[in-house]
């Protein structure tokens, strides 16, 4: 019996850190699905809390590396209680 991996078309990750060329690093328990999302999708999209300049991240913190992601951008999510 062979299982066949899940793939995507799309995959829409949020993460909490990530650098201008894709790399990023997902904080609590975002990283129990997020990671293996971004890996099965066509084109990966990520949504990231902090935007930081391609080289300013610690390697060995990355989660999932820019290879995977083809499109990032700067979100701000939205905490319950906080007003901005």
């Amino acid at each position: 019996m062979l299982e066949h991996a899940i793939t995507g078309d799309f995959a829409i990750v949020k993460a909490w850190k990530g650098d201008t060329h894709g790399n990023l690093i997902y904080r609590a328990t975002a990283n129990n699905f997020n990671q293996p999302m971004a890996m099965a999708g066509k084109i990966t999209i990520a949504e990231v809390e902090e935007l930081v300049p391609a080289g300013t991240l610690d390697p060995a913190q990355i989660h999932t590396p820019g290879i995977f992601v083809q499109r990032i951008f700067e979100g701000r999510i939205m905490r319950k209680g906080l007003r901005s």
